[in-house]
């Protein structure tokens, strides 16, 4: 997909658009990941729905160097307005999730329908039990070299080579999965200040007035760190109008593991009105 840049607030962020229909803007993980993750395998969304990728402050091909879910939260409205959507369905993937419903909670009357695939959760509580879970599953030599990797981009040493290779894994079902994972470049700085933001600041609970009512599919890994059965005690409560479905033979990387699925789900709810079965997948 070729994009090109749209100067939001005062910085230059990069953003694909192909197709026509009911428009859908993907909003990638990290935090300090880009739109290629969801390449090659959510272009054929296009065929049916005007699909929209962009990278993110500071992020792939865009400038800007703030960041935090505010900022964030303005670049997406700014990028509805200079596209003339009146409204959109959001596809938030990880981080990309608490993106999602913190643009809802703000702007309720500009959303569609949200899909969520790794959620995350509604608070700094369920970041906090994500990245202790994650934790869980390393063993002390692998905590041990992710402390020590770490440590080494402090001081300007590239190792994010070797963190994916020692992280990757544990964020699949199947470790082949990971041959056809594309090498995408992180910002660093994004991730750690953003998280920083998130741990300390992300509560939807005050907000869930302008959100609960709203159509949500979480689409949640079977083998997700934080798996459906989270979800459905953590979140579904408090989204009335939301569904979970659980992506069998998935990790947290649900695109890359389970394309298909996803392509499928999405399709389905999108163009639904209430009387889907989206539980039959």
């Amino acid at each position: 997909m070729e994009g090109k840049h749209i100067t939001i607030n005062g910085k230059s962020i990069y953003v694909c658009v192909k197709g026509k229909g009911e428009p859908i803007i993907f909003l990638h993980g990290g935090p300090g990941g880009s739109h290629e993750y969801f390449l090659p395998q959510m272009e054929p969304l296009a065929e049916g729905f005007q699909i929209i990728l962009y990278d993110q402050t500071g992020c792939g091909k865009s400038g800007g160097d703030t960041y935090s879910i505010e900022e964030e939260i303005s670049t997406l409205e700014g990028i509805r307005k200079a596209l003339n959507l009146e409204k959109v369905t959001l596809f938030g993937e990880s981080w990309g999730s608490i993106l999602a419903l913190s643009y809802a909670a703000r702007y309720p009357s500009h959303i569609h329908k949200i899909i969520l695939t790794a959620a995350i959760g509604l608070s700094s509580k369920d970041y906090v039990t994500f990245k202790k879970l994650f934790l869980q599953k390393l063993g002390p030599y692998q905590k041990m070299l992710l402390g020590y990797y770490s440590l080494s981009s402090v001081f300007g040493v590239d190792a994010s080579r070797k963190l994916s290779n020692l992280i990757d894994p544990y964020y699949v079902y199947s470790v082949d999965t990971l041959k056809k994972k594309k090498e995408i470049g992180y910002n660093r700085e994004a991730l750690q200040d953003i998280g920083r933001d998130i741990e300390q600041n992300y509560n939807l609970f005050p907000s869930l007035s302008q959100i609960e009512s709203l159509p949500i599919l979480i689409a949640q890994g079977s083998h997700d760190i934080l798996p459906p059965a989270y979800i459905r005690e953590n979140v579904l409560p408090y989204l009335r109008n939301a569904e979970l479905l659980e992506v069998k033979g998935s990790g947290h990387w649900t695109i890359l593991e389970q394309p298909g699925q996803i392509l499928r789900l999405t399709r389905m709810f999108i163009g639904s009105h209430g009387d889907s079965e989206l539980g039959s997948f």
